[in-house]
Parts: C-alpha cells; sequence; structure tokens
C-alpha cells in the first residue's frame, strides 16, 4: 500500500531516509482511500451489532461512560465538541481489512486501522506518542497536526509506556502539517503529535507495531 501512496520518493528511499526516523507527508496520493471512510461508513460502524470499541474525548481529554448507544447519540455527542475514535475497525468491514492486509504484505508487524471524527475547532487527542509507526489518511474535511520529535522516551515498547509521558519535559521544535482529504501522513515511532480539526473531519490511522516496539 506504501509503495501506491509515494509519489515523490520511491519505497526504498522511504524506508531508509523516513521510516522510523522521520515523518513524511504527500499531498493527494492517498485518493484511494477516501472511499473506505465516509460519514456513512462512520454511522454504519457505530450503527453495528458488535459495533467497534470507542474512545469518546473533549479538548484532549477521554471521556467515560459515555459511549453512544446509537447513531443519534454519537451526532449528539459529536455536535457538542466531542471527537469519536473507533478502535480495530478493520475487524468490522472488508474493505478496511483490506487495507490493513497490503500494509501487513509490506511492513513487518501487527497492523491496527482506527477511525477518527474530530469536530471542527477540536482536538481530538492532546500531545502524546505510540508505540506503533503510524500512517494517517484524511478522507474528509481538513485536519491541522503537530508534530515534534521525542527527546524523553524516544524508542517506547508497548510494555513500558508510563502512564504520564512527560511531555512537560519536551524542548525539541514543533512541525506543523495540514491534511485534505486524500492526503496522507507518516508519524514515526514514539513521535509527539496532537491535532485539530479545520473543519469536520474524518481520518483513518493506520497503527504497525514493530517486533522491537512489542516487547
Amino acid at each position: 500500500m506504501i509503495s501506491t501512496w509515494l509519489k515523490q520518493i520511491s519505497r526504498e528511499e522511504f524506508l531508509a531516509s523516513h521510516f522510523q526516523k522521520a515523518p513524511w507527508a504527500e499531498p493527494g496520493s492517498a485518493r484511494n482511500a477516501v472511499p473506505l471512510l465516509t460519514w456513512d461508513k462512520v454511522a454504519s460502524l457505530i450503527s453495528a451489532h458488535p459495533h467497534p470499541d470507542m474512545i469518546i474525548s473533549r479538548k484532549g481529554h477521554f471521556l467515560s461512560g459515555v459511549e453512544p448507544a446509537s447513531i443519534d447519540q454519537a451526532q449528539s455527542l459529536f455536535a457538542s465538541g466531542c471527537s469519536i475514535v473507533m478502535r480495530n475497525i478493520e475487524r468490522f468491514d472488508e474493505e478496511l481489512s483490506g487495507l490493513s492486509k497490503l500494509f501487513a504484505e509490506e511492513l513487518e508487524g501487527e497492523v491496527a486501522l482506527h477511525s477518527f471524527a474530530t469536530p471542527i475547532g477540536e482536538v481530538g487527542f492532546g500531545w502524546h506518542y505510540d508505540c506503533e509507526d503510524v500512517f494517517i489518511v484524511q478522507t474528509a474535511g481538513s485536519k491541522e497536526y503537530h508534530l515534534r520529535r521525542n527527546t524523553v522516551n524516544p524508542e517506547p515498547v508497548r510494555s513500558a509506556m508510563p502512564r504520564d509521558m512527560q511531555y512537560r519535559s519536551e524542548t525539541s521544535p514543533t512541525i506543523n502539517c495540514t491534511l485534505v482529504a486524500g492526503d496522507w501522513l507518516y508519524i514515526p515511532r514514539g513521535w509527539w503529535h496532537t491535532a485539530k480539526g479545520l473543519d469536520d473531519c474524518l481520518s483513518i490511522s493506520v497503527g504497525v507495531l514493530s517486533p522491537a516496539a512489542a516487547r
């Protein structure tokens, strides 16, 4: 899948210069993934029984006990400024499962897909980092991403993820990137990131947990 999204550099250049080293973004080259996550698809996933696990957040903070039981409840939460994240969506949709398998064919590690529905002007998650290498494709609206190199815990592993990530100790400069539908962004394992919706927007996050990070 990465091979078809890379237009400005080759797959070999990406793996040598950016994978697990530095962010990379390209405009428009992931348009084939846009139909995989539409507002109708989000409604279908929320309404399914069973449906994906959900995380509800507002202004970067997780909310407990508010998982929507219907699409009407989800729309009400979204209208109130809540972001809705659905986890492991590849398990609930054949097309999304296909995307997961394409990534698994190109990169070593466990692949999981999560969807993000973010209201205009809102931040889904605050500054954080992941054990996974993350590929984000924007499928609706636009979103502004902020990234920083992690000098506090640059090579996190799953078994030792701290509750307090010590973001206040970070001193590295910030990189900004805005994605619109069809654009994609690669965030290396361990890099700090947060994002704000510039419109009501949707994105797919493809996480690849490498063997080194799965310890």
